[in-house]
């Protein structure tokens, strides 16, 4: 693997419904490390299953994928792998209605050895990254859509991941809210030098990033 290459992938291909739907059909890609990307393509194109697999959410079907130094196909416990290299943002940022805004922050880090004290210092300084932390205690019900979101970004920042995938990150907010989402990703990524992976549909919101990479029918156009 390239030393300045955080994820190196080769004629990767992945099917679905016993090989009847084609989602990867032999992607070639490399990220820089610190880079920021975002990757677009029309509902079905298979941009999702790609950040799915960087993510080693899914697993792949042939080829190579190669993320933060591991050979994810070689890996039996992708698990502890997510949990130490992956930050994830979804469109429906997936908080836990139940847990307060500070407990949703701390489920990441259950696990990594760190002492309950350290987890709450953790928690408390990334909720102030995202100007949260006057809402710890609160249920995501009483929140806004933007602070839902937020919430999200800092669970996904609780254990310094050094890759954030970022789901269609403001599908599901108002303008306002959305480029509010967005400053915060690109503050992130400038100040921290994180990877930053970002699937679209808006290319206004894929303009943001340093490189745009189009999937369509499960390969990358050129």
């Amino acid at each position: 693997m390239n030393n300045g290459n955080i994820v190196e992938i080769k004629n990767l291909e992945k099917s679905y419904d016993k090989g009847r739907i084609k989602a990867l059909n032999g992607i070639d890609l490399e990220i820089g490390k610190g880079e920021f990307v975002s990757i677009i393509g029309p509902s079905g194109s298979g941009k999702s299953t790609l950040l799915n697999m960087i993510g080693a959410l899914d697993t792949a079907d042939a080829g190579s994928i190669n993320v933060a130094g591991n050979d994810l196909r070689k890996m039996k416990d992708l698990s502890a792998f997510r949990s130490q290299k992956m930050g994830f943002i979804f469109q429906l940022h997936n908080l836990i209605p139940n847990l307060t805004v500070l407990e949703n922050v701390l489920i990441p880090m259950y696990g990594t050895g760190r002492k309950n004290n350290q987890m709450i210092d953790r928690a408390m300084e990334v909720l102030k990254y995202v100007k949260l932390q006057d809402k710890v205690s609160r249920k995501p019900t009483e929140l806004s859509g933007g602070e839902r979101q937020r919430v999200a970004i800092a669970r996904a920042l609780a254990n310094q991941p050094p890759i954030i995938l970022a789901d269609e990150p403001t599908g599901s907010l108002d303008s306002k809210n959305g480029e509010m989402i967005l400053q915060r990703l690109k503050e992130l990524h400038e100040k921290e030098n994180v990877t930053l992976i970002m699937v679209t549909h808006d290319m206004k919101v894929a303009s943001m990033a340093e490189r745009t990479i189009e999937v369509l029918d499960g390969e990358i156009q050129t």
